[in-house]
């Protein structure tokens, strides 16, 4: 009974050899290359154990003689080496799989920083990304802003290339030229304006180009007779070269009438409307430098009203400015418009008549004389009007001063007032 238990366990073990042989077989075809020799000695042991036991079956089988105790000696030498190279090659496998778990903790440790940085270029593009969007955002509020304003003034502003092409025009110089917004594409700065306009416009830009500088000047427009001034300034690229030209047209024909006005204030005398002392000497100025120049002799005509101190007191100073008005009125009626006639004191004239000889000087002192009769005949007043006249010359060839002129022509005036006097 005992022999066929032992038997049996035998078989047992036996069968079991035989399927560890098969999964040891199958486990090499999956063992790392540096394992598979070793593996392979792990199968030999087992085959021989295998071997071995069916050797222990035989024996008592068949009855072969065998000393029992080699046998089990060789069983546990047997054991004893197998279990060494399974605990020998369990251990490398072990070793094998620590190197691949500090391979792998480095390689995450290699990722982990990897992934920190990446975490760090991601956070600062994100924020890159949103200036530029918050910069761009700025730009084009501030692009919306300037193209507001730029269409809301009542300047006129363009842009012109250097081929002379218009490259943008605001709503206030479209409607001024009568096109709409898109007409002006492709189209050229004489295409609106004059062979002479568009010539001068040229030499302008030219010239801001030459110099990179802006310029402004006073142009009056041949479309509507507005006064303009003009700002033409460079418009420059990245790298500082000059691209195109921004004009910048406002309007000011109502300040050159205002300097006119204030021009003829300041020029004009208030009572009479002739000219004053400065506007005198500013346009006889202007005479004398012609003269010289063409060595011409100018006259001047130094008229004094008189009785002028006896009206005021007797009848008022109303009746005194009416008649510098009415003296100031014969004079205008026998000199010409081109004449510089000026009332330079209280009760004195003077009068430069333009490009006029001596013999048409007494010509036209007699017909001065002959109006103050017309108008004293007309008048019916209890006086009459009467002017002392002194007649001065300039001579090129000995010049003097427009106040040394003024001096001899009060002299003379003087003269023939002492002489009315005397008769």
């Amino acid at each position: 009974m005992i022999r066929t238990v032992g038997l049996i366990q035998i078989l047992f073990g036996a069968a079991i050899m035989l399927l560890s042989i098969v999964v040891a077989l199958d486990i090499r075809k999956k063992a790392p290359t540096h394992l598979r020799a070793k593996w392979l000695v792990i199968i030999a042991f087992a085959v021989l154990f295998f071997l071995g036991y069916l050797f222990v079956i035989f024996i008592p089988l068949f009855g072969l003689p065998f000393p029992l105790e080699i046998l089990i000696g060789s069983v546990f030498l047997a054991g004893a080496v197998f279990v060494y190279f399974v605990v020998r090659v369990t251990g490398i496998t072990l070793s094998h799989h620590n190197e691949k778990e500090k391979g792998i903790m480095t390689l995450s440790e290699t990722m982990a920083a990897t992934n920190a940085a990446l975490r760090e270029i991601n956070e600062s593009l994100e924020k890159e990304i949103s200036e530029r969007i918050h910069s761009e955002d700025a730009l084009r509020k501030s692009e919306e802003k300037y193209r507001s304003l730029v269409e809301s003034t009542d300047d006129s502003i363009y842009v012109i290339g250097s081929d002379y092409r218009y490259q943008f025009i605001n709503k206030k110089h479209r409607a001024r030229l009568g096109i709409t917004d898109s007409d002006y594409m492709e189209k050229s700065y004489g295409d609106f304006h004059s062979p002479e306009v568009t010539m001068g416009f040229k030499k302008i830009v030219e010239k801001v180009f030459a110099t990179g500088e802006s310029t402004r000047l006073e142009h009056r427009s041949e479309r509507d007779q507005e006064h303009y001034l003009l700002t033409v300034s460079p418009v420059r690229e990245s790298d500082g070269a000059i691209s195109a030209v921004t004009v910048v047209s406002k309007r000011v024909t109502e300040l050159k009438r205002l300097e006119e006005e204030l021009r003829e204030l300041t020029l004009t005398d208030e009572l009479t409307g002739l000219y004053n002392r400065r506007g005198f000497f500013t346009l006889s100025g202007q005479q004398i430098r012609m003269a010289n120049r063409h060595k011409n002799k100018v006259f001047i005509l130094y008229a004094d009203l008189d009785n002028l101190k006896v009206i005021n007191d007797a009848i008022g100073h109303q009746e005194g400015d009416l008649v510098l008005t009415e003296a100031a009125r014969i004079l205008k009626e026998s000199f010409r418009d081109s004449d510089i006639i000026a009332r330079i004191g209280g009760d004195e004239f003077v009068v430069m008549p333009i490009g006029t000889t001596e013999l048409e000087a007494k010509i036209t002192i007699e017909r001065l004389y002959r109006n103050l009769e017309i108008a004293n005949r007309e008048r019916k007043a209890k006086y009459s009007l009467s002017l002392s006249v002194g007649i001065a010359y300039y001579d090129p060839e000995q010049p003097c001063s427009i106040a040394e002129l003024l001096a001899w022509g009060d002299r003379a005036m003087y003269e023939n007032k002492k002489d009315k006097k005397s008769h």
